[in-house]
């Protein structure tokens, strides 16, 4: 039995699914998506209300290939909040909003937020290899979150390619049928050289490297990026922790691990619903979340299918 059939799980409140709407983390926070769509929709409403800031904004913050190469490489990552039309950040923003609050919901705020920028880096980078090769022109500008947002795509299409999205509100389609259209359009413009293959190229990148990150990040994050992430902190004060990299486990090791998580939730639920969720200590907290997290994996393996 389940620790849903539980008694006081099922006369208590039920604890909000993954994919539910709201904020995802710290009592009373702010969503780091929301966050990212003001501030991609605010740079846009000043650059729009002054020429001249536009002017200053787009020629010192824009994406180039040459500016980059001679030492620019903060455009790398200001490009992906300048926006070069009203219908382009609108495009953009929805997709953020549809495809990033689920992803915000199942990692934490930071998480998604460096994710969320290392696949639109990745994509100005390419564009920036692009164009010292002469494959673009290296004094075009480029601008747009596309970037971060095909990465979202591709994370997504990996993790729930079994999710229905609607293609312009109306048109039902697996996620994962989404993705491999946009990824085949952009491939096919860059190689004929078609209408803006220097962006579809960029949108190229975030995609592959969303379906790359979707399928060995979490492994390179806990044997390489969390320890590069613990020692920035050592330096700066905080306390240096170190993680084990957890060993492939058999069949038996597996059916334990469900038990101790059923275990750890029914107890946890419990307490809760006898004291309220402020009872809860830092680690009740924190074992909570983990085997929440678990079991969300295991029931994914088993073929439950996510709308988004």
């Amino acid at each position: 039995m389940g620790w849903q059939d539980r008694d006081y799980a099922r006369r208590g409140p039920t604890p909000r699914p993954v994919w539910s709407h709201g904020p995802s983390f710290g009592h009373g926070g702010r969503s780091i998506v929301t966050i990212l769509i003001v501030i991609n929709v605010a740079v846009y409403v000043l650059s729009a209300l002054s020429v001249t800031l536009a002017e200053l904004v787009f020629v010192s913050c824009a994406m180039q290939a040459d500016a980059v190469v001679h030492g620019q490489v903060w455009r790398l990552v200001t490009a992906q909040y300048l926006h070069a039309s009203t219908f382009h950040l609108l495009l953009n923003m929805i997709g953020l909003h549809f495809l990033g609050r689920p992803l915000e919901r199942m990692w934490s705020a930071r998480r998604f937020f460096t994710i969320y920028t290392l696949c639109g880096l990745f994509g100005n980078v390419f564009y920036t290899v692009l164009g010292v090769r002469g494959v673009i022109d290296p004094l075009m500008p480029a601008v747009g979150a596309s970037g971060s947002i095909y990465g979202l795509l591709g994370i997504v299409a990996v993790l729930f390619p079994t999710a229905t999205v609607y293609i312009y509100f109306l048109f039902p389609m697996r996620i994962r049928t989404v993705a491999l259209i946009f990824g085949g359009i952009a491939l096919l413009r860059v190689l004929e050289r078609g209408a803006n293959y220097g962006g579809e190229a960029c949108h190229l990148a975030g995609l592959v490297f969303g379906v790359w990150w979707a399928m060995k990040g979490d492994t390179w994050w806990a044997t390489r990026g969390r320890g590069w992430w613990t020692r920035t902190k050592s330096r700066w004060g905080s306390p240096r922790r170190t993680r084990r990299v957890p060993k492939p486990r058999g069949f038996s090791a597996k059916i334990a691990e469900r038990r101790e998580d059923a275990e750890t939730i029914d107890r946890i639920l419990k307490k809760v619903y006898d004291k309220g969720i402020h009872s809860l200590t830092e680690a009740e907290k924190r074992a909570l979340k983990e085997a929440t997290e678990r079991q969300r994996q295991r029931e994914e393996e088993a073929g439950r299918v996510d709308r988004l």
